[in-house]
């Protein structure tokens, strides 16, 4: 509250003897309550008589005091960059920045703060520009990370199409082991034994015991011998 206090009064361009007047009619709710109770305790004209450098403090121990201020200065020294969000660590460190000032000046304190709580794919190569202002910081940071993002979509797409491309393989060569499967699952049709069957023919013919012919195919049962007159020689 104290900072977007002084941020509405800088705007304001009032004058210094003004400041607390000003300040005060900002103040709603619990804020109000708290002032008017000051009012009460030293009077109007003391209390708007303060500077802003007596006032300040007086506000700071109100609305932030020492252990909410430890616990931010906690924060902001652990405060680090989660996945990609660059512009949302950017945001939140600024704002602890801005209550603990003592943890983020001068400015080589708080670009070395900003740099180590940066992600690892980007920290290394921000310090190795050593870029010199915090403004320079942030924004190869935030271009850093655009490019991060942009060539993890590109990997993703990649490992995508690999994975499309090899299920559309697998998917053809079971299809061709399933369709040679069913052609060699029905044997072929054997015009000998007049039965489907695999390989060369093992029916014995019952006339000349030969394999691979029927009886009534056998050739030896035609053959007669002219001297004997008995079949199967000559």
């Amino acid at each position: 509250m104290v900072r977007e206090t002084e941020a509405v009064i800088a705007i304001s361009k009032g004058a210094e003897e003004d400041k607390v007047m000003y300040a005060s009619h900002l103040f709603k709710e619990g804020a109000l309550e708290w002032w008017n109770t000051v009012l009460q305790a030293k009077g109007r004209n003391v209390a708007y008589a303060m500077s802003w450098e007596e006032f300040k403090p007086l506000m700071e121990r109100k609305f932030c005091p020492g252990y909410q201020k430890e616990q931010m200065a906690n924060k902001f020294l652990n405060h680090r960059m989660v996945g990609v969000d660059c512009r949302g660590y950017t945001s939140t460190f600024f704002e602890y920045a801005r209550v603990i000032p003592t943890l983020a000046s001068p400015e080589p304190v708080l670009i070395s703060r900003y740099i180590w709580g940066l992600i690892g794919e980007i920290r290394n190569i921000v310090k190795a520009a050593r870029p010199r202002t915090i403004d320079d910081v942030v924004e190869l940071a935030n271009t850093l990370t655009d490019e991060l993002v942009r060539t993890r979509d590109e990997d993703r797409k990649k490992e995508l199409a690999q994975k499309i491309t090899l299920g559309f393989r697998v998917g053809n060569n079971n299809k061709f082991k399933k369709r040679g499967m069913r052609q060699t699952a029905n044997p072929p049709f054997c015009r000998n034994c007049r039965k489907n069957h695999f390989g060369r023919c093992n029916m014995i013919c019952n006339f000349c015991k030969a394999i691979g012919h029927r009886e009534e195919e056998c050739r030896r049962k035609t053959i007669i011998c002219y001297n004997c007159g008995e079949p199967g020689h000559f």
